[in-house]
């Protein structure tokens, strides 16, 4: 991967995340559901003018998705994998969690990642065999060997509309709070992504794995994490679901969440 386009990416991203703190405020108090949908679909929108015709410039060749919910495989080549603003609806009521996510998926696989933290300006950087990075500073996952002490997360995506995956969270919450240190339940997925691949947290879990989570995968697993379907075998862009971790506790967790 080169670092023209790695420079030519982070550029891109970082000029959306000014963009959208233009935006954003502490302020915002979406009065009800029809203000809250023009506002994240205006904030998706913002980023995806700015981000689409800097990335296709970057690289003419690659194709384009921004459907961050968007699952299953992709056809052979090079996929620029958008979620404009990750965490949308908590830039939309003032709050500080929210992203600008950007992975390159080349046949299948993760090859670049950028994932920016407008508000705390973090931009988390990853390519493919070359390391993950925050700011320039190389990433280490935790080394962390014991649930006993481990901040683990998930962060299902509206499971009140899917009541078999409300019930399968509700277990692996109960399961997993009895075992580690801490639960954290929050969107969006690649800002726990994140905190797992700079040792923040130790392991956060998905039971509805989209494309977009593609590029806080690359961060993990370039930090030295593990990454996994619920039967062990290595992530999968295609996988239903997974568990990201540091290594030592990534065995212990996949039992807590499969038992």
């Amino acid at each position: 991967m080169s670092q023209e386009l790695l420079a030519a990416t982070v550029a891109a991203v970082r000029a959306a995340g000014a963009r959208m703190m233009t935006r954003y405020s502490t302020e915002s108090r979406p009065p009800g559901l029809s203000e809250l949908l023009v506002n994240l679909q205006a904030n998706d929108a913002a980023v995806v003018d700015l981000l689409r015709p800097a990335l296709t410039e970057a690289l003419p060749s690659g194709g384009w998705l921004n459907d961050e919910h968007g699952s299953g495989p992709l056809a052979t080549g090079e996929w620029w994998l958008i979620d404009p603003v990750g965490g949308n609806v908590n830039a939309v009521h003032g709050m500080p969690d929210w992203n600008i996510g950007v992975s390159l998926v080349r046949d299948g696989r993760p090859v670049l990642a950028v994932v920016y933290f407008p508000v705390l300006d973090e931009m988390f950087t990853a390519t493919e065999g070359g390391g993950a990075f925050l700011n320039g500073v190389r990433l280490r996952v935790s080394a962390k060997t014991s649930l006993d002490g481990a901040l683990a997360g998930t962060g299902q995506a509206q499971p009140g509309h899917n009541p078999e995956l409300a019930k399968r969270m509700g277990s692996a919450f109960a399961a997993m709070t009895n075992a580690a240190l801490y639960v954290r339940v929050s969107v969006p997925v690649t800002h726990q992504l994140a905190q797992v691949a700079a040792g923040r947290m130790d392991l956060h879990w998905q039971f509805d794995n989209v494309r977009s989570h593609a590029a806080g995968v690359l961060l993990v697993l370039e930090a030295g994490g593990v990454v996994t379907d619920f039967d062990g075998k290595p992530w999968d862009l295609t996988d239903g679901s997974y568990l990201a971790a540091a290594p030592g506790v990534h065995a212990a967790a996949l039992e807590v969440l499969t038992d």
